[in-house]
C-alpha cells in the first residue's frame, strides 16, 4: 500500500507524546473561552492587548467589508492592493520609523519569502539558535550558507563575523521577543556588531510589535533601525497577516522577485480595516500599563509560590517541565480546573525542555492569575510526588 509510513509515523508520535491535533474552541482570542461546552480561562492566546475582540476593531473590520467588500479580489500586483492596503503600509511606516513597507499573508510567508529571495549561493545567513521555525526553514531552503550562534551569544556572533569577513552579503537574523522563552534579542549589541562588520540585520518582531516601545516595537525600544523588519498582525494587534519594512531597494526587489508575495492573493479587506484601527489602539498607554501590571503580578506571585520561572519580562512566561509526557499531565490538570495552558513540546522547543507556555492579556483579571498560580503549584507538586 502506498504511503503506509504515514500511519506508522503518527503512531510513533503518539507513543512519544508528541502527536498534535487541532481543537475547535469558541473565543480562543479572549480570556474566557469554551471547548466542548466547558468554560476555560485562556492563558495560551497571543492577543496580548485584548484587541482581537475589541468592539472598535470589530466595527472597523465590518465597515471596511460593507464599503469595499470582503475578498481583495486578486494578488497585490494585479487588483488586490487597495487604498486601504496602501494606508496600512503608510501607518506601519509611521509607527515603526521604517521607510517602506509591504504586506504578506503570514509571518511564515514573510520570513520565508524575504530570506529565500534576498540570499544567494555566495551569501551568509547568521541566525540565533532559538529563532522561529519559519526563519530556520527559510535558511534551510535558501542556497546561502547558514550558521547559527547560541542564543544571544554575542561573542560567538562576533567570531562568526570576523571569520566570514570575505563574504560580501551577510544577514544576521534575530527576534525582538522570542516566542518560546519570552526573552528579548540583544538588539543593541547585534546592531553594533553588524555596523562594525558591515553586515545587515533582520529582526522578526512578531511578539514585540504592538507591545514593546509603547506599541512601536522592539527596535524602537532598543533605539535601533534594522535593515529589515518583519512583524505580524496576529499577535498583539489581534488580526492577521504580516509586514516587511525596509528601504526602497529591498521593497522594490521583493515586490519584483519574491514569489510568496507575487503569487498570493492580498489580505482580505475586513482584516485590513480592522488592523488599521487596532494598530492605532495599540499605541494607547493604558493598554500597556494593564498588561505590564499583570506580567509583574504573575512573576511576583510565582516567585512567592516557589515556581521556577524564566528571565522574561514579556507577556510570554514559560514554565519549564522537562519531559513531554509530564508537560501534558500538568496541562491536563489545569484544564480539569478550568485553566487553558497549552503544553509546548519538541520539536517546537529543544529536547527535555517541554513547557507550559503561559501568556497574558491586558484583559486578564488578577483573580485569574491567583487561580492559575494555585493550581499550577498544586499540579507541579503532584508531579514531583509521582501522583499526577
Amino acid at each position: 500500500m502506498s504511503f503506509k509510513h504515514l500511519a506508522a509515523s503518527i503512531e510513533q508520535l503518539r507513543v512519544t507524546h508528541h502527536c498534535r491535533e487541532t481543537r475547535a474552541v469558541i473565543g480562543g482570542n479572549q480570556p474566557l473561552m469554551v471547548f466542548k461546552d466547558a468554560n476555560f480561562v485562556n492563558f495560551s492566546s497571543n492577543d496580548y492587548l485584548g484587541l482581537a475582540s475589541d468592539p472598535d476593531v470589530i466595527k472597523a473590520g465590518n465597515e471596511a467589508a460593507t464599503r469595499f467588500g470582503v475578498g481583495s479580489g486578486g494578488s497585490s500586483l494585479v487588483t488586490g492592493h487597495s487604498s486601504l492596503h496602501q494606508y496600512l503600509q503608510s501607518l506601519v511606516c509611521d509607527v515603526t520609523g521604517m521607510k517602506r513597507c509591504m504586506l504578506f499573508n503570514s509571518g511564515f510567508s514573510a520570513n520565508s519569502g524575504v530570506i529565500s529571495t534576498l540570499l544567494n549561493n555566495d551569501d551568509l545567513l547568521l541566525q540565533d539558535k532559538l529563532n522561529h521555525a519559519s526563519l530556520m526553514d527559510a535558511g534551510m531552503q535558501t542556497n546561502a550558507v547558514m550558521k547559527r550562534f547560541l542564543h544571544n551569544d554575542m561573542t560567538r556572533l562576533e567570531k562568526l563575523l570576523v571569520d566570514t569577513s570575505a563574504i560580501e552579503n551577510r544577514l544576521i537574523v534575530t527576534e525582538g521577543v522570542f516566542s518560546m522563552d519570552g526573552d528579548s534579542g540583544d538588539l543593541p549589541a547585534i546592531n553594533r556588531l553588524a555596523k562594525e562588520h558591515e553586515a545587515w540585520v533582520m529582526v522578526d518582531d512578531a511578539h514585540g510589535f504592538g507591545v514593546n516601545g509603547q506599541g512601536h516595537g522592539s527596535c524602537t525600544a532598543a533605539n535601533i533601525s534594522p535593515n529589515i523588519l518583519m512583524a505580524t498582525f496576529g499577535k498583539a494587534i489581534g488580526t492577521g497577516g504580516a509586514f516587511v519594512a525596509a528601504n526602497d531597494d529591498v521593497i522594490d526587489y521583493l515586490t519584483n522577485y519574491c514569489r510568496h508575495y507575487m503569487y498570493s492573493t492580498a489580505l482580505p479587506i475586513p482584516v485590513i480595516g480592522a488592523t488599521i484601527k487596532s494598530i492605532k489602539l495599540s499605541l494607547q498607554t493604558w493598554r500597556h500599563e494593564k498588561l505590564n501590571e499583570r506580567i509583574t503580578y504573575f512573576r511576583e506571585q510565582a516567585i512567592k509560590a516557589g515556581l521556577t520561572i524564566m528571565p522574561s519580562d514579556s507577556a510570554i512566561q514559560p514554565i519549564i517541565i522537562g519531559q513531554s509526557e509530564d508537560a501534558l499531565k500538568v496541562s491536563d490538570y489545569l484544564k480539569a480546573h478550568g485553566l487553558w495552558v497549552s503544553a509546548i513540546r519538541p520539536p517546537t522547543v529543544p529536547k527535555n525542555t517541554a513547557r507550559l507556555r503561559v501568556t497574558f492579556s491586558s484583559n486578564h483579571q488578577l483573580s485569574d492569575i491567583d487561580n492559575l498560580i494555585k493550581h499550577l503549584t498544586c499540579a507541579i507538586d503532584l508531579l514531583h510526588r509521582g501522583t499526577l
